[in-house]
């Protein structure tokens, strides 16, 4: 049960006990007592804004202390005013405490400026909308006649600079206010504080030139509102979250707003209604009129634009636009204690593909519905002003924005979450089960950035599918490190196509009785102009996952071929290379007429080159009855890499769509101390070569290995006894000191 502090309702007891006071000035006899209430009430507004601001300590703390202290200066002339009634003494004009009141004015108006100076260019048109009729009458009912009445230049100075300083804190009010659409308490207690100042001050300069100004009547209960109502803005309990949002959202015009500014504009209208005659009078009444239709007329139409602008067509849920909206003025109302946390919860459905495809689209939008009504059902006061806000950003994606919730907030609506939506559904008769993974970002930092927060959000979602689905998993700041990196290396991995930076190194296959070699195996090295040599397990994985690794395979084979070339013509043969292929190329048709292309544009015969997929890639009919037999049709051999790593079963071997087999170097190493090693690998010799294959052996680094395997009958071994991966003119070199390396068995078999 959540506790109300004692002083939350304050400002309403302040409000009570100040209108009860106004209302005595007014109705009672001035006398030396009463008189004193006016600046009684000044005087503990300005006390009690004081005493808001260090109990509030809002972020914007130097606008509430300047506002303040406008308050003070203004309490201070109403009490030297009191003094001079008092004595029965009449006040000078201009005085100590106009003087007073003109910098309370200038204070109010820098402080309001300040307190909005984030609000966008929309509040600003909008408030000027509504201030440019005012400063208009203000204009030709005030200042023009203070002009034309002349008087000392101080004394005309002051009559005309208090109207123009209360507009200019009026249209900063109203600015403030309409930036934060006055969503919360304060804001709406600020700006009708600076209405009530306005107000009076506008009618005070014209009875003044009038000269029917008295103390005690109805004017005097607006000088009295104001400093109320701005020090309950600043007693309220909501004082700390009146801050305009950082991040201007878009700006959809409702009707409401759309309303309050053409008011503005039918305010002037009416004004001139009311004091113009005759036949103009009637002019004016149809001008007005007419503005009121049209007003009318345009508020349905774009009560139904705005509701297309932010709300998904399918669930009705607020889309995109809106919840950003909202998720800008939840960060901006934080307060600045870190008592309470905005929190984000990116929902994707698992496997919801399978459902359009099965299914159809029809039976996907029904699934969407239901899970929408099921995350609606699981959060906080859906509806109210500071409830959760469930919003749909397209496809499978729903987002839960939690205002002012805790840790222990956020996990109980992610639980929730979870256990409801994997609530069987029924679909054309079908029991379906869904599943949906969910990421979750909280902050208690107002300056946060929306977008940057929903990335977060939706990286912790990917976090939850990679470890399992149906889950929940809070964003962890080394996601969002590991993400950029990967999104850095996948832009240095492009560049570095394009800028020549990936070479290939050459491993030699040597036969471990005769030493001839049976192939060099291509390996790609990337020389990072930063980092710089970067081995292929540290940009592979995401060259495959960006879909990079098909012109990395073109890279390494042309770069093969090209070498194999020079060999050619320096030796007069041409050692069989073997490139690897990405598992994830099997699938692509364009992958057998490219490496028959490269072949021909060589005049590379086909038994020149041995291709190597890794054991995953074993498991997949199309590309073992499709790709790998064409490739073997056409007489390029194909080699099994890193056998014993992968799922592969027996049969898909006996299926002889390879011709040779490479055993994981995490079996080699360490035989010639393990029998149980030894035994696994004499095992594996024994597969191949029941199968016809021929055995590599991966990882040799000493003299005992290679006489282990070569005692278990072991073809071919590959190591850094022989020697490390090396450049093609390396391997020139090699060839030219090993004469017994020219092969002479054929690489391809039928």
């Amino acid at each position: 049960m959540r506790v109300v502090p004692p002083h939350s309702k304050a400002w309403l007891w302040l409000l009570l006990a100040g209108g009860v006071a106004a209302t005595c000035y007014i109705t009672l006899p001035l006398n030396q007592v009463t008189s004193w209430i006016f600046p009684a009430v000044n005087t503990s507004g300005a006390v009690a804004a004081i005493v808001g601001v260090r109990r509030g300590r809002p972020r914007n703390r130097s606008s509430w202390v300047m506002l303040a202290t406008a308050l003070a200066l203004s309490a201070a002339g109403d009490i030297i005013f009191a003094g001079y009634d008092l004595f029965h003494a009449e006040a000078p004009f201009p005085g100590v405490a106009d003087v007073l009141y003109i910098a309370a004015h200038l204070l109010a108006a820098a402080a309001v400026v300040r307190l909005s100076h984030r609000a966008g260019r929309d509040s600003v048109l909008e408030a000027g909308v509504l201030t440019i009729p005012l400063a208009l009458l203000y204009w030709i009912h005030i200042i023009s006649p203070t002009l034309d009445a002349g008087g000392t230049e101080l004394a005309v100075l002051v009559a005309v600079g208090t109207p123009i300083s209360t507009l200019i804190v009026l249209f900063g009010a109203l600015r403030a206010g309409l930036s934060m659409e006055m969503r919360k308490m304060p804001a709406r207690l600020l700006v009708a504080g600076m209405v009530a100042w306005f107000v009076p001050d506008a009618y005070y300069a014209t009875a003044s030139l009038n000269g029917t100004y008295a103390a005690g009547g109805w004017m005097d209960i607006g000088w009295m509102l104001m400093p109320l109502l701005l020090a309950a803005a600043a007693l309220h309990p909501q004082m700390g979250q009146l801050n305009v949002p950082r991040y201007v959202s878009t700006n959809i015009l409702s009707v409401r707003r759309y309303l309050v500014v053409v008011s503005g504009v039918l305010a002037l209208e009416a004004f001139a209604f009311a004091t113009s005659t005759g036949r103009d009078r009637l002019v004016e009444l149809a001008v007005m009129l007419s503005g009121v239709l049209a007003a009318a007329r345009i508020c349905r139409p774009l009560r139904d634009m705005g509701r297309r602008a932010t709300r998904d067509a399918l669930t009705g849920l607020p889309n995109r636009t809106e919840l950003v909206r909202r998720l800008t003025f939840a960060l901006a109302e934080l307060p600045s204690d870190g008592s309470s946390r905005v929190a984000l919860l990116f929902c994707d459905l698992d496997r919801f593909k399978d459902v359009n495809d099965s299914l159809g689209h029809a039976a996907g939008d029904r699934l969407l519905i239901t899970i929408a009504e099921r995350i609606v059902g699981t959060v906080r006061g859906v509806g109210e002003q500071d409830g959760d806000v469930v919003a749909r950003l397209g496809g499978d994606e729903f987002v839960i924005l939690m205002p002012g919730a805790t840790d222990e907030d956020t996990d109980r609506v992610a639980e929730r979450l979870v256990a409801s939506v994997t609530e069987p559904i029924v679909l054309d008769g079908i029991e379906l089960y869904p599943s949906v993974s969910v990421g979750v970002r909280t902050t208690d930092d107002y300056r946060a950035d929306p977008y940057e927060l929903l990335r977060d959000a939706d990286t912790a979602m990917y976090q939850a599918k990679n470890g399992g689905r149906g889950r929940a998993e809070r964003f962890d700041h080394r996601h969002a490190e590991e993400a950029g990196a990967r999104l850095r290396l996948e832009t240095e991995l492009r560049q570095a196509l394009l800028n020549d930076e990936l070479t290939c190194v050459f491993h030699p296959e040597l036969d471990v009785t005769t030493g001839e070699l049976y192939a060099l195996e291509a390996l790609v090295r990337w020389r990072h102009p930063t980092r710089g040599p970067l081995s292929p397990d540290e940009f592979v994985p995401l060259a495959e996952t960006h879909g990079i690794i098909g012109p990395i395979f073109d890279l390494v084979l042309e770069q093969s071929l090209t070498a194999q070339d020079g060999w050619l013509a320096e030796f007069g043969w041409r050692p069989p290379v073997a490139v690897n292929v990405s598992p994830r190329q099997l699938g692509n048709s364009r992958l057998v007429p490219s490496v028959l292309a490269a072949l021909a544009a060589h005049g590379t015969p086909p038994a020149a080159l041995i291709l190597e997929i890794t054991e995953t890639a074993l498991v997949d009919d199309v590309a073992m009855t499709g790709i790998l037999a064409e490739l073997r049709r056409h007489g390029i051999a194909v080699a099994v890499d890193d056998f014993g790593t992968g799922y592969s079963s027996v049969s898909r071997l006996a299926d002889r769509h390879w011709d040779a087999l490479k055993i994981d170097r995490s079996f080699v190493q360490g035989i010639t101390a393990s029998p149980a090693r030894a035994g696994v690998v004499n095992a594996m010799i024994a597969l191949a070569h029941a199968l016809e294959l021929r055995a590599i052996a991966e990882g040799v680094e000493d003299e005992a290995t290679l006489a282990m395997l070569r005692e278990l009958g072991c073809d071919t071994a590959q190591g850094y006894l022989f020697t490390r991966p090396t450049d093609a003119a390396s391997i020139s070199r090699m060839i030219a000191e090993s004469p017994h390396w020219h092969a002479t068995m054929t690489v391809a078999k039928a």
